[in-house]
């Protein structure tokens, strides 16, 4: 790690502690310094649009034929780790029943709409969203900087790669400066988070809160880390070592977008992982590959039904399975974020009557985001390792 990248990581972390505290202290203060944090993620933001186009352009022109394999290889094993994570907090879940008993958890009953989904909706949803976000725009222009890449290397246009590999590298630059300020993000970020809530939802919902993060916690040992360490020789000691100012950055932003140029660092610079890989592999995993998803839909599904005495079954499962995986990736053209879906998913499901539950839901989602957030990071770097170790294999 470079000195001033060290410096950084160890500056974020004394930020995200001083943002914290500072928060339960003095809100008041947390208010005055929020335009900060907003500020520093719409830059992560709209900076990384433009890098992800160009970064995913020059891999797949220096992949060459290789480079579509890559990206269909990336999304077998996204598929892959979604499911696996799903139904391992399924069963843990579904062990330990934490819904039932839970009758209410809150006073405030949620007044927002579901999303309008099917089938021919979550398609036009990921490649033709009706309103027009960054987020939104993330998939598409991967799928066009990703053809339009393959071909430019597919018949040598070394001179129009060459051209846009120098504009990358200063979309690159540029994200590099706006990443040196991550302490101060990571403070106001922190500090607006603990002065709007407190402790007040962590009493009010404390075993909701507790059991997403121990379902996190499981997935990041056991589909995340384990993984890394018995096909990639990464032990977990040199995993929280490499990948511990990704972690706050994500924990602090609750954006895989925001935290995307991080991401790609992480891979490159801590993992050796080369561009050819990265440069495919994490920009589609910002998009489609959300474990923390996962996690959110087992357990929101699982307790919903428990706390309802809803009785749940194989097919259900499979069911719920298959739903997380369509919202998932219909995500970004959905507005309104984790709330609306996980309010569609009911519906999808068939639970009625639980406009309560989503108002404590709304009230804690921001500290569920962080963890949810943290997990899909942490899953883009498995996958771009996994990925990376199986084409120097080959």
């Amino acid at each position: 790690m470079k000195v001033r990248d060290r410096i950084v990581s160890w500056t974020t972390l004394l930020c995200f502690v001083i943002g914290a505290v500072l928060g339960l202290i003095r809100p008041d203060w947390a208010q005055k310094i929020a335009f900060i944090g907003t500020a520093y993620v719409t830059a992560l933001k709209y900076l990384a649009l433009p890098a992800l186009i160009l970064s995913v352009f020059s891999a797949a022109g220096k992949g060459g034929r290789n480079a579509a394999g890559v990206l269909v290889r990336a999304l077998v094993l996204f598929v892959a780790l979604f499911s696996v994570t799903f139904l391992l907090c399924a069963v843990l879940y579904s062990v330990f029943s934490p819904g039932r008993g839970f009758l209410q958890l809150g006073q405030t009953a949620w007044q927002g709409e579901r999303a309008s989904i099917s089938f021919g909706g979550i398609f036009k949803n990921i490649f033709a969203p009706e309103k027009i976000s960054v987020n939104s725009l993330y998939f598409p222009s991967l799928l066009v900087a990703f053809a339009a890449g393959w071909l430019i290397g597919l018949f040598k246009l070394d001179k129009i790669r060459k051209g846009t590999a120098a504009l990358e590298r200063f979309f690159l630059r540029l994200l590099s400066y706006v990443m040196v300020t991550t302490p101060l993000g990571v403070l106001s970020l922190m500090a607006t988070c603990t002065g709007t809530f407190g402790f007040d939802a962590l009493k009010t919902s404390g075993a909701y809160v507790a059991w997403a993060y121990g379902g996190c916690v499981l997935a990041l040992a056991a589909v995340m880390i384990l993984p890394l360490w018995l096909f990639c020789k990464v032990k977990p000691r040199q995993y929280f070592a490499r990948t511990g100012r990704l972690f706050l950055t994500a924990l602090s932003t609750c954006s895989s977008a925001a935290t995307l140029p991080e991401t790609m660092r992480t891979c490159r610079e801590e993992f050796g992982v080369s561009d050819e890989i990265t440069g495919v592999v994490a920009p589609l995993g910002c998009t489609v590959h959300m474990c923390g998803g996962a996690v959110s839909f087992s357990l929101l599904g699982l307790f919903v039904m428990q706390m309802t005495g809803q009785p749940v079954s194989a097919a259900t499962l499979f069911i719920m399975l298959l739903f997380s995986l369509l919202l998932n990736m219909g995500a970004p053209g959905i507005p309104g974020g984790g709330i609306v879906l996980g309010a569609t998913y009911l519906s999808m499901l068939g639970v009625e009557h639980v406009e309560l539950f989503l108002g404590m839901y709304a009230g804690i989602y921001r500290l569920l985001d962080m963890a949810y957030t943290s997990l899909n990071v942490a899953g883009d770097v498995t996958a771009n390792l996994l990925i990376d170790r199986w084409e120097k294999k080959r």
